[in-house]
């Protein structure tokens, strides 16, 4: 929910204001789970440049200025006090900024309509009329967070911390097993702690995306992965609670969050607006109150293997086609090869997370994987596919390269060619012989052929057609071809789209076979560790997919 007046999104604007109306607000914002307690809100969660800076504000001073002028002042409007006060502790922080040649600090301190406006917006969230309520800033803060590291793709929508898959109510009711035990006893949720590599990375083995139901897999954040979780809260733990206490404290939590979580979606979602109409979030709780009962699952002890078995494993073959389509959107659009190479890369990482958490977690499968699954070859393209292949190109550039063989040596995309480039057998061995050749022997066409049929048998493959290496030879005789680079570079580029295609198709399909789920991972990071080299080999070529490859070169032959 996007509030057009301020330019800024309605949850974000909720936090502020109840801090601004209710210092003690802070308090919901301090993780004090930690050795070392801190703020689990960050400015950069912020979308809205000007709010970041007032939450800053806020925290380095600007709560004890507003106390200090409300006392000074105590017949003054409170919302002009605080606005005054805030304002002139964000000048101080823009003063520091533009001391170190921040631009933009130093074009807002020149601007009094950039401080008007922002004095007026102030003083506006400063008025207790402001429809928020400070006792439930930490469920704003929240979403704030959750915006900011999973943004959404539908207008309005803050986050969405899961797509659904397919899934039936007993794959529901094992999730609700899994979170119910949790919610008995806060204290198991210990058996879901580990020691990721990543300092960044959540330290729980099973997150939110493991979940089939989105409902479910947001719930699990309010209770265990998320900021301010449910298990941290104080009543979660107190022993002078009774048990239905304490869990009817943490479900409380988690329908709050899940109330503003909705709430702040309706205006993009019409399924947030139906379940807050319908007050399905309520029937949510009832579902975790009888969820978190001794007997709900056959025994709540063996919580940690209820998340293997029946979320975390079956959860991996999606999350690896959703990377396998990251690797064909990325490889056969018209980015660099470079940005191409970095996605591919970003994927290994996302596979070594998810094999890294999968490690972690007690499987029952531990060492039984069948050490001959191999991942079926990649099926044939459709129709509706781009070949991603060139003939007339790959004959351009070797009737270019007969002419002069040193262009294998000199800087550019002819330098970075390898075999793989040509897709047909003549040229790729023509192009093998040229690279075994001295110079001069390359440019002898009666030499060359005779090395590219050798070649080829010594790798036993099929036998080449004479009439197409004939046909090359001829053409680099007869006709002047100018410099390899720009054919090359094509063919470079369409190697990589090609690779990209494959490595794709191949992990889709091993994603649909009942592979292991660590050996899907390992042939899955084999195949995107192809393309990336791939992408890699000359990452400074960013020349784009031509449309029509055929059209694109001259025939030269």
């Amino acid at each position: 929910m996007n509030n057009g007046q301020y330019g800024a999104p309605q949850h974000e604007l909720n936090v502020i204001s109840s801090m601004l109306r209710d210092r003690s607000t802070v308090n919901q914002l301090v993780d004090w789970n930690r050795s070392d307690p801190q703020y689990w809100l960050r400015a950069d969660h912020f979308l809205a440049a000007w709010l970041s800076d007032a939450y800053q504000a806020l925290l380095i001073g600007g709560l004890d200025d507003i106390d200090q002028r409300l006392r000074a002042y105590p017949d003054a409007d409170p919302a002009q006090v605080t606005a005054d006060a805030v304002m002139v502790r964000m000048e101080s922080l823009y003063q520091r900024r533009a001391a170190v040649g921040d631009i933009s600090a130093q074009a807002a301190l020149s601007s009094p309509e950039y401080w008007a406006g922002i004095h007026n917006a102030v003083r506006q969230m400063a008025q207790p009329t402001w429809p928020a309520n400070p006792q439930h800033a930490r469920h704003d803060a929240y979403v704030t967070a959750r915006a900011a590291q999973h943004p959404s793709t539908a207008e309005n929508v803050p986050f969405e911390l899961v797509r659904a898959r397919g899934y039936d109510n007993e794959a529901r009711h094992r999730e609700l097993a899994v979170i119910g035990a949790i919610l008995n006893n806060p204290a198991r949720a210990e058996e879901f702690r580990y020691s990721p590599a990543s300092p960044d990375a959540s330290p729980y083995w099973l997150q939110p995306q493991d979940f089939g139901d989105p409902a479910t897999a947001e719930i699990w954040d309010a209770l265990v992965t998320g900021p301010d979780p449910a298990i941290a809260l104080p009543a979660a733990t107190d022993p002078n609670l009774s048990p239905q206490q304490r869990v009817a404290a943490m479900i409380q939590h988690i329908t709050t969050r899940l109330d503003y979580i909705d709430y702040h979606r309706s205006t993009g979602d019409q399924a947030a607006r139906a379940r807050l109409d319908a007050d399905v979030n309520q029937q949510i709780a009832t579902y975790l109150a009888r969820a978190s009962a001794p007997d709900f699952s056959p025994n709540p002890g063996n919580v940690a293997r209820y998340a293997v078995t029946f979320i975390l494993e079956p959860s991996i073959p999606a999350a690896v086609k959703d990377l396998a389509g990251r690797v064909r959107d990325y490889g056969l659009s018209d980015a660099s090869l470079g940005q191409v190479g970095l996605e591919l890369s970003t994927n290994e990482y996302a596979l070594d997370q998810i094999a890294e958490r999968l490690d972690a977690a007690p499987r029952t499968l531990v060492g039984h994987s069948t050490p001959n699954q191999a991942p079926k070859p990649a099926a044939g393209q459709s129709e509706e596919q781009a070949s991603y292949t060139s003939r007339p190109t790959e004959r351009r550039v070797l009737i270019s390269l007969i002419q002069n063989p040193s262009q294998l040596h000199q800087n550019g995309p002819t330098r970075s060619l390898a075999e793989q480039d040509f897709t047909q057998p003549e040229h790729r061995y023509l192009f093998k012989a040229i690279q075994s050749l001295a110079p001069d022997v390359a440019q002898d066409p009666w030499l060359l052929t005779s090395q590219a049929h050798q070649l080829a048998r010594y790798d036993g493959a099929p036998a080449l057609d004479f009439e197409e290496l004939s046909s090359v030879a001829h053409a680099a005789r007869t006709l002047q071809a100018p410099p390899a680079d720009q054919a090359a570079g094509h063919l470079v580029t369409m190697t990589v789209r090609r690779t990209a295609r494959d490595a794709s198709t191949a992990v889709q399909a091993a994603a649909q076979e009942a592979l292991d789920p660590r050996v899907l991972i390992d042939q899955s990071r084999e195949q995107f560790q192809q393309a990336t080299r791939e992408a890699l080999r000359y990452h400074q070529q960013s020349v784009p997919e031509p449309s029509h490859y055929g059209r694109q070169q001259a025939d030269v032959a």
